[in-house]
């Protein structure tokens, strides 16, 4: 257990002193952490008894992920669907019928009453936001297909199923889909390996048409205010949430499909010169990205890094994958397939990837062979 928090708790229930580290697994391809944990708790008068009976509950659900039987602790039947994985029990599937700026602009444990017996808990999954519901009468967890049923369409394709509003065109699949097995193969990835494993997408025409499918994600938290197409995944159940107006997300669907190792730099690289960022290719952005580039007088990967941090531009224009796409543009133009193969393969980690550019363009410094990828 933690044995301090920031916050003023001084009895705190199982659940929010281990959240914090109870789990954590990271995307292959992806630096990113997927460690359950509390945002904030300011106030000790927010723990009571229904939380902790919820935090109780969660705990269990949580503990034994992917592994037991957890339908004893909902209220609600589970008929037709996995009694073992949590997260999609309680997050994918259904949503709340209502502006979800109403309900989740908050960055703590909210309760959030529904009639007279039903609580909501927002957690923080690192990646994305987590509602969960709580029946206080009679103390199990819900889920919110309980409260709203989107009655999706599912849209079966080879290993993939899509989950819509419609019906989508076989054919409209189909060319999402090749071009994802084509994308492996100039990669050098066992395509046999990808299709022998079930991956699900729940797909709007938008990023908020999206979030209506899990219920308690939080608009601006995970994309500039501004956007209006976007994806993530879910490695545990094998779920995309996709917000772009095409059938197949491929830049989300390559992230489960590259299997080799490398930074996330490169892990959003492959995933954008191959699929795009949004509804969009990267390179409508390429030209906006470099100026910026030059405009802010940058000249390291890790000064790029802080433009990230601190230009909302930069981040909306998705520079940090624009740049990498770039890169592997340039490699594969630049050598043979065979090299640009070795190349993505070698860049486990920003330092690696560092080196290896060096060493094909025969400079010296990082700054060298940055200047030469973007600055010229």
């Amino acid at each position: 257990m933690l044995k301090s928090m920031k916050s003023k708790l001084y009895h705190i229930p199982p659940l929010l002193a281990t959240l914090l580290f109870l789990f954590s697994a990271a995307t292959v391809g992806r630096a990113q952490s997927f460690g359950l944990k509390i945002i904030q708790v300011p106030d000790s008068s927010l723990i009571t008894q229904d939380l902790q009976r919820f935090d109780s509950l969660w705990y269990d659900c949580m503990h034994g992920y992917g592994k037991k039987d957890v339908s004893n602790l909902f209220a609600d039947p589970l008929d037709g669907v996995s009694k073992t994985n949590p997260i999609t029990l309680l997050n994918f599937i259904g949503g709340i019928d209502m502006p979800f700026s109403d309900v989740f602009g908050f960055k703590l444990i909210h309760q959030q009453a529904y009639g007279d017996s039903v609580n909501l808990y927002q957690l923080d999954m690192g990646w994305m936001q987590l509602a969960a519901l709580y029946h206080r009468q009679e103390k199990k967890l819900m889920r919110f297909e309980s409260l709203n049923s989107f009655k999706l369409i599912p849209n079966p394709y080879q290993n993939l199923t899509v989950f819509a509003s419609t019906q989508i065109p076989k054919k409209e699949l189909a060319k999402a889909y090749n071009q994802v097995i084509s994308n492996m193969k100039e990669l050098g990835i066992d395509v046999d390996s990808f299709k022998s494993k079930p991956l699900t997408i729940y797909s709007g025409a938008t990023l908020k048409d999206a979030y209506a499918f899990v219920g308690g994600l939080e608009y601006v938290n995970f994309f500039n205010p501004g956007a209006l197409h976007g994806g993530m995944g879910d490695p545990f159940n094998r779920v995309i949430l996709s917000g772009i107006p095409k059938p197949i997300h491929v830049h989300e669907v390559l992230h489960f499909a590259i299997t080799f190792p490398c930074n996330q730099f490169i892990g959003e690289g492959l995933a954008s010169y191959y699929g795009g960022i949004g509804a969009k290719p990267y390179d409508e952005n390429k030209d906006e990205v470099l100026d910026m580039l030059k405009r802010k007088k940058t000249s390291t990967f890790s000064s790029a890094m802080q433009l990230w941090r601190t230009e909302p531009k930069f981040n909306a224009l998705r520079g940090t994958y624009v740049m990498a796409a770039i890169i592997l543009e340039r490699v594969k133009s630049d050598f043979n397939l065979d090299t640009y193969r070795h190349f993505v393969r070698h860049c486990r980690t920003d330092e690696e990837m560092i080196n290896s550019l060096m060493a094909l363009y025969e400079t010296k410094t990082e700054e060298e062979v940055f200047r030469h990828l973007f600055l010229k």
